[in-house]
């Protein structure tokens, strides 16, 4: 997309393009994932630099064109889109980012085609979801485009294109199974392409093309992936050779959390075995959710007999303390 965005195409390339057009014109369907909702990603002020943020998260908020709303997809908060910057009142405000709507509004002016958006937004109401596929399968439209609810157990026989949109958002989520979800993601919903007598293609649209995740994943080369990211598992101390338990500490006084989350990393480093490793405590990836201040320790070992005591003797010290909240997490889903 490097090339690509030279050229002036900022959302499609000219190949994903071209490639739609032939297939609408056979009379077959397209399906597009992109893996982020509403219309941008943030409202920012081209004169101060101001970004439109969440008063109650450490968060920007998601420009929905539909609702002519900014929400935040933390807490809920919504307000009404603004025309002028709150900060000094210019009116010089753009919209940055791509989301479903965006790219729903994009394929309108290009195609001469029924398209269909599939996201949290357009499923919310109780049967959107299974009237969306079963329209689909119907071929009362011709591309479906979603976030990863798209990605698998979809069954399409029309179905001969599979187009990604910025495939490498995934791999800016600051969490160690980042290139494993990539790689997954890629892997499910290049499944939906040519699953009858129809040849399938897929065109992965990325920044990042040489990034392993992405090009093993062209190549259904999970054994190679397994070798790649088992490398990086093993030099950087993650799963499967270590285990992983995550403290979250929360509060919502900024200063007592951050005493108290020092406290309890000291706590850790004088208590634990040899060869465990305590990371932290730091800031959580989005700090601040709710007004509420989230910070983590994070917990590296291969075999501590001493922890599981440590451990519940922190869980009983802050089960009674309504200032300070801490959650232990063995094997957490995300770091």
């Amino acid at each position: 997309m490097k090339n690509e965005v030279k050229k002036g195409n900022f959302i499609l390339s000219k190949e994903l393009t071209d490639k739609i057009k032939e297939k609408i014109s056979k009379g077959e369907q397209v399906i597009l994932l992109l893996n982020r909702r509403g219309y941008s990603s943030m409202l920012t002020c081209r004169d101060c630099g101001n970004v439109l943020k969440c008063p109650n998260c450490d968060i920007s908020l998601t420009y929905h064109k539909s609702s002519n709303t900014n929400r935040c997809h933390y807490c809920n908060y919504s307000v009404k889109n603004v025309s002028k910057c709150p900060v000094c009142g210019s009116s010089n405000i753009k919209d940055y980012g791509l989301g479903t709507e965006k790219l729903e509004e994009e394929l309108n002016k290009i195609f001469k085609a029924r398209v269909v958006r599939m996201d949290m937004d357009t499923t919310s109401r109780k049967g959107m979801h299974e009237k969306i596929i079963e329209d689909f399968g119907n071929h009362e439209y011709d591309i479906l485009l979603g976030t990863q609810m798209i990605a698998k157990g979809l069954d399409f026989p029309l179905v001969t294109l599979v187009g990604v949109i910025n495939a490498d958002s995934s791999l800016n989520i600051p969490d160690f199974r980042s290139a494993e979800n990539t790689f997954q993601l890629l892997s499910q919903v290049s499944g939906r392409a040519g699953r009858s007598d129809l040849t399938g293609e897929v065109i992965i649209q990325s920044y990042n093309p040489e990034h392993y995740s992405i090009f093993l994943a062209k190549d259904h080369n999970y054994l190679k992936f397994y070798e790649e990211e088992m490398n990086i598992r093993k030099t950087l101390s993650y799963p499967p050779y270590f285990y992983i338990t995550l403290v979250n500490i929360t509060s919502r006084d900024y200063e007592l959390g951050f005493s108290e989350a020092n406290k309890i990393g000291d706590y850790l480093r004088k208590n634990v075995s040899d060869g465990t490793k305590i990371l932290g405590p730091s800031m959580a990836s989005v700090f601040r959710i709710n007004n509420v201040y989230h910070y983590q320790c994070i917990i590296k070992y291969k075999k501590d007999d001493k922890l599981n005591n440590i451990l519940l003797k922190l869980d009983e010290i802050y089960k009674t303390n309504n200032k300070v909240d801490i959650s232990i997490d063995v094997n957490p889903i995300r770091v």
